[in-house]
């Protein structure tokens, strides 16, 4: 969902990856995804997993759409679970792990901890906001010893949670100080 996310903010990379454009009477959607490197079209019906137990009308099983009308996010993931089996066995991944299968493009896995120079990160940001890469990241307080989940929560941030990185700024402030924002 995170590299749904990302590739979400520039809309035609999600409208690239639809072979069928338009909603249907068949109700048969096809995309294109790149699995081991070979360009693959997954073709779905829009039969989505329901569970009437959520709420008052019940709710789509797993994710879900920003409105109603919305099921593009549906599609997507039912492509997904059906690459891989099943909807149990894309319930977890890391953030941006989808971004080459979704995009055919390549990517790059960057560790914090891996690095000693903190700025080395920034810079790749940085120079990915510019270039127009979609982005994103994960916060894991149990993969890093040096942050605990009360810093994380003190941050504003979810535990073992993605988000998209939708910018990357240098701000100067009334003091003249530059402020890094993400």
């Amino acid at each position: 969902m995170s590299s749904l996310s990302s590739l979400a903010e520039n809309p035609d990379r999600i409208k690239r990856i639809f072979i069928t454009k338009e909603v249907n009477d068949a109700g048969i959607y096809a995309c294109t995804f790149y699995i081991n490197g070979e360009k693959r079209t997954v073709v779905v019906d829009d039969y989505f997993p329901f569970d009437p137990e959520k709420g008052e009308d019940g709710d789509w099983a797993f994710s879900k759409p920003s409105f109603k009308t919305e099921i593009w996010v549906l599609i997507l993931e039912k492509c997904w679970a059906k690459i891989f089996g099943s909807y149990q066995r894309i319930e977890a991944g890391t953030a941006g792990e989808a971004m080459y299968p979704l995009t055919g493009s390549p990517h790059k896995f960057l560790i914090h901890a891996d690095f000693t120079r903190k700025d080395y990160i920034w810079d790749r940001i940085y120079m990915a906001d510019k270039k127009g890469f979609p982005m994103a990241t994960a916060v894991a307080s149990q993969a890093d010893e040096e942050l605990s989940r009360s810093e994380v929560k003190r941050a504003g941030l979810v535990d073992a949670h993605a988000y998209s990185l939708i910018a990357a700024k240098k701000v100067e402030t009334d003091s003249g100080k530059t402020v890094r924002l993400i």
